[in-house]
């Protein structure tokens, strides 16, 4: 990356306009979204890339509203079922994409049921997607097999990596896309702030 995209890369971040890198811009897809761990200080921002990007299919994994641990503070999932809402009819309101929501310690499966009109609603599992198989999981785990992409969250660690049996993505690091045609993965990062927002601080703390 040159510097020139480097500084609009950091303006974007910044200004909470998400930077698409000429390489994506180009893709022609289809594209597959992959995020996780969102508090709702970023659903701007992550509406706004799914705007700009118009992906084809998008993979949360876990904890839709990630500032609310609802695990931690049951008492506030009247808080929470306002915030999911609004997250999930605005995500569904930008995108004809095929969505599924993989449900995290902090989520309500039936709470998610009741709001979406078209996602798919899932605990884990695996997912077939233009001849691609997923293995989308809120947890992270070593011992997922017979894939080609494992999507996960909720814990920094372990980083995304690339194996003799597949490729693992971790969307609380980063934001990830995949050009399904090409396989080639771009790696976007979270806004300014997001970590401290989902009450985490890098590589020390899993929620």
């Amino acid at each position: 990356m040159d510097m020139i995209q480097r500084v609009r890369r950091w303006t974007g971040l910044m200004f909470n306009r998400p930077y698409i890198p000429v390489g994506l811009k180009e893709a022609t897809g289809p594209l597959l979204l992959h995020i996780s761990d969102t508090p709702q200080e970023i659903y701007s921002y992550i509406f706004r890339l799914v705007k700009l990007l118009q992906p084809s299919y998008i993979i949360h994994t876990g904890d839709l509203v990630d500032d609310i641990k609802l695990q931690l503070h049951p008492n506030e999932i009247e808080i929470y079922k306002i915030s999911l809402r609004k997250f999930i009819l605005n995500l569904e309101a930008f995108t004809d994409a095929f969505i599924y929501y993989v449900v995290g310690n902090h989520d309500k499966y039936e709470e998610i049921e009741k709001i979406t009109s078209k996602a798919i609603v899932m605990e884990e599992g695996y997912i077939v997607i233009e001849e691609k198989s997923f293995y989308a999981n809120h947890y992270p785990s070593r011992n997922v097999h017979n894939t080609d992409y494992y999507l996960y969250g909720h814990s920094f660690h372990p980083s995304s990596y690339k194996d003799q049996q597949h490729i693992g993505l971790n969307g609380l690091e980063k934001i990830h896309i995949i050009d399904l045609a090409t396989e080639k993965i771009y790696h976007l990062p979270y806004p300014f702030g997001t970590n401290q927002f989902r009450k985490m601080e890098q590589r020390r703390i899993s929620l």
